[in-house]
């Protein structure tokens, strides 16, 4: 398997234990997660050699629950730096009937925000690599962490190591301004991006081209290509059905065509994660040379399943994946 790096702030996320919204909830649930943490702790289920890279507070109880939480996964906690400051939180209101989630950030004064004054070293980090994967998230932290996102993109490069970046662009931590131009920045760096239909109309202002979605996608992806050398790309289309079903259907552009997958239909227990969760199964595919019809189908079940667990990351591997994917909507398995 794989030797993968992901870099990116580990957070505690707070949910109502009910469906009421925070005001009116007296219990919270406790989960651990983070865009990067998600894919390190999926990937490393998935059989591969992660290494996690972010700042923790030093001896704090949940700092050493979040080392064991990663390391549980088989993911190497050796590149988690101890930093002034404290862990990062949100806290999330469950979507309920027609009402949307809510989030509430908490993440000022964070101990992630003093990883770029550690000493990195980038050629231990990178050294008999693969692959770094990074996200947009930790970009729009601060302008510090934009910078080391962008350093660890080129020295990625600098060593021979292939890199992947996910927008997964957050409204409430910067402008689309702002993203657009970070992104801007990285993406000559980038083998495989992970960016949607509305992250180009919105963030670049990018004008569709084409009478289907697909047409529109493919067209987004050729100019991402053509301006930035991207190799591939990789999105989900999420479609909320009226009996409260999510209906996904993955899409992946080789560099000269868009594949779509089979939409899958569920209705969700707990949606946070299941982007990283394709995202890990689009990795998964690519370092296992899987053809891009069994890479989609893989990667739309693997997020499937994400949203089928209470937190941000299930423990499945890849036989477990396989099985779901052969069997759904059978009796029991017995």
């Amino acid at each position: 398997m794989s030797r993968i790096v992901t870099i990116g702030e580990m957070l505690v996320r707070y949910q109502t234990a009910d469906n009421n919204p925070l005001s009116q909830s007296s219990r919270l649930d406790a989960y651990y997660g983070g865009a990067e943490a998600n894919t390190a702790v999926t990937l490393g289920y998935l059989g591969h050699d992660v290494h996690y890279v972010t700042a923790l507070p030093h001896e704090h109880p949940l700092t050493k629950a979040m080392k064991k939480h990663l390391r549980q996964a088989g993911v190497h906690t050796d590149m988690i730096y101890a930093s002034e400051g404290r862990i990062g939180t949100y806290y999330l209101e469950k979507p309920v009937s027609v009402k949307q989630a809510e989030v509430y950030y908490d993440r000022s004064g964070a101990s992630v925000l003093g990883l770029p004054e550690l000493p990195i070293n980038w050629e231990k980090l990178f050294s008999e690599k693969d692959w770094l994967h990074v996200t947009g998230i930790t970009s729009a932290l601060s302008s510090e962490l934009r910078s080391l996102v962008k350093e660890a993109l080129q020295q990625a490069r600098h060593y021979g190591v292939k890199t992947s970046f996910d927008f997964n662009f957050r409204g409430k931590l910067w402008t689309p301004e702002e993203a657009a131009e970070a992104f801007r920045e990285v993406l000559p760096l980038v083998d495989h991006c992970f960016a949607g239909w509305k992250d180009f109309a919105w963030l670049f202002n990018w004008e569709k081209q084409g009478s289907s979605y697909e047409e529109e996608l493919t067209h987004f992806y050729q100019r991402l290509h053509h301006e930035f050398g991207v190799a591939s790309a990789a999105s989900t289309k999420r479609e909320l059905l009226e009996d409260g079903s999510h209906r996904l259907t993955g899409y992946y552009f080789d560099g000269e065509s868009l594949s779509a997958s089979l939409p899958a239909s569920f209705k969700p227990l707990d949606r946070v994660g299941g982007g990283d969760a394709f995202a890990s199964g689009v990795l998964h595919g690519t370092m296992t040379n899987m053809p891009v019809d069994e890479l989609l189908a893989f990667s739309i079940a693997c997020s499937t399943l994400t949203h089928l667990v209470q937190g941000d990351q299930g423990d499945y591997e890849v036989q477990d994946i396989l099985r779901f994917m052969q069997n759904q909507r059978q009796d029991v398995s017995r």
